[in-house]
């Protein structure tokens, strides 16, 4: 992969977003273009904010939230240079999740959810407090998640925990107080990545769902945003099928990195989830040969202590094959996450595309414009039919005229395409770098917490065994204590 050259950290928090080009001219495109290139040049990068609720009626939200999206910065102000923000501090925004809680069933007509409380500690003076605390199902993160996606399409937004994961294999049901606080750990760190990004953290959106009540919070997302997201991501889908004429090295060698580690994670998850099942069914076999040896240890007067307390030992082993399953089910989870920013960097890298292909159509014109203008110039005008009716002279300058406007406004295009593509490879650099720093240190956790379950629980069946053994040992004849020792000495 190719690093990130010496611009990435200028560039690194410009977000500039879709709904306001689209409403802008050429001429004012350009020149917000030539205010951010500007702009880059400072000491302090701009952190661009995206609007939300634009359109929702003042009324209908309370006045805290009010006061917090008027207090949020613009960002047209920043873009032009007119505003200035320190990076993101660590500190200044802390979101924790807790108390997982399920409803009455009685009470709801859609059937039960969890609910999580969110708690806002903040010293950010766009708030009104400093520290806020609302209840949000998991319904209302996917909603979250989607609106970020749809405001930072040139960022990769982390990924949310899905609805089901590798523990419903472990566990049916998903209201029960472990898979809760597995949600709950995996929420959190969602939100924790969110509010962690130098520009996320001070979305709109983002900021509304932390404070706002439920009622003010479920009026802003009645708004409907879903069918603007399924048109873009049609539009999306329709331009990738393009091929560019000439790809950018250094991204297709991204694509086919992520490509490539999907598959291998994928294969890991597989892996993993087939590990899981065999181990359910060991605990079910451990399980009956404890039940066979219990009952056949009445049966025997001399060997029934001996047969119970084998019955013991794979009776016990069950029980940690289950624990053992229940908690690498937990600790498989990152691997399904990183599956799935491996899908948000693609579909980043896609956009990124549309991105590309928009300023190759813009170059194309350009030279389209600038062959009509030279052939304008070397016309000669006096063999039109016009000239019978016109001056040629005049014709001709008219015409010189003409192309060199359209050339002029090929060239602000051109500019403003390649300023649009910049800022997208610059985001797509910064947050592949942030990325590796967290991958390497998740898998790393991953990797050593997955050693420990295993050690754990091995070393519990192997004490089991041993204990076993030992009592072979002395309540056996010599022959089969000496088959005992041999037997423990190997362990």
């Amino acid at each position: 992969m190719a690093s990130s050259p010496a611009t990435s950290d200028n560039f690194e928090n410009l977000s500039l977003e879709d709904e306001q080009k689209s409403d802008l001219t050429d001429t004012g495109a350009a020149g917000e273009a030539a205010e951010v290139r500007q702009g880059c040049g400072q000491d302090e990068p701009a952190v661009l904010v995206a609007p939300v609720a634009d359109s929702l009626e003042p009324a209908t939200l309370s006045a805290s939230v009010e006061r917090s999206l008027e207090q949020t910065v613009d960002m047209p102000a920043i873009a032009a240079g007119h505003v200035s923000l320190s990076p993101v501090d660590e500190r200044d925004l802390i979101v924790t999740i807790s108390e997982p809680k399920v409803t009455n069933p009685a009470t709801n007509y859609s059937g039960p959810f969890a609910t999580y409380a969110v708690t806002t500690r903040t010293t950010r003076q766009t708030f009104d407090k400093t520290e806020y605390s609302v209840r949000r199902r998991y319904q209302d993160f996917i909603w979250l998640r989607e609106q970020l996606a749809l405001t930072y399409r040139t960022h990769i937004v982390p990924p949310l925990p899905e609805k089901h994961s590798l523990s419903r294999l472990v566990q049916n049901d998903h209201f029960t107080e472990d898979f809760l606080e597995r949600r709950r750990a995996a929420l959190q760190k969602f939100l924790g990545r969110c509010t962690d990004h130098p520009t996320m953290s001070f979305d709109r959106t983002l900021n509304t769902f932390l404070i706002a009540s439920d009622q003010d919070f479920q009026a802003i997302k009645n708004q409907g945003a879903g069918l603007l997201s399924k048109v873009q991501s049609t539009v999306v889908q329709a331009a990738t099928a393009v091929l560019l004429k000439k790809p950018d090295p250094e991204f297709v060698a991204l694509q086919q990195y992520f490509s490539t580690l999907g598959k291998h994670l994928a294969g890991i998850e597989s892996s993993a989830l087939a590990a899981l099942q065999d181990g359910q069914e060991l605990k079910v076999e451990l399980y009956s040969l404890s039940q066979v040896c219990q009952q056949w240890s009445g049966l025997e007067k001399e060997d029934g202590k001996m047969l119970s307390e084998l019955a013991a030992c794979f009776q016990g082993n069950s029980e940690i094959t289950d624990k053992m399953c229940q908690e690498l089910s937990s600790e498989f989870s990152p691997f399904h996450e990183y599956l799935q920013y491996c899908e948000s960097a693609q579909e980043v890298l896609k956009r990124r595309e549309v991105s590309q292909m928009d300023h190759d159509m813009a170059v194309e014109e350009l030279q389209s414009r600038q062959v009509a203008l030279d052939e304008a110039e070397s016309a000669d005008m006096s063999k039109s039919l016009m000239s019978f009716f016109s001056d040629p002279t005049k014709l001709k300058q008219e015409k010189i005229e003409q192309a060199q406007t359209a050339l002029e406004a090929a060239q602000k295009a051109s500019e403003r395409t390649n300023d649009d593509m910049e800022v997208s490879n610059e985001h797509l650099r910064a947050d592949m770098t942030r990325w590796e720093k967290v991958k390497k240190s998740d898998l790393a956790e991953t990797f050593v917490n997955v050693a420990d379950v295993h050690i754990s629980h091995l070393q519990k069946s192997l004490d089991l065994w041993t204990g076993m053994l030992e009592s072979l040992e002395k309540d056996t004849p010599s022959s089969a204590s000496a088959s005992a020792s041999g037997s423990l000495a190997s362990a």
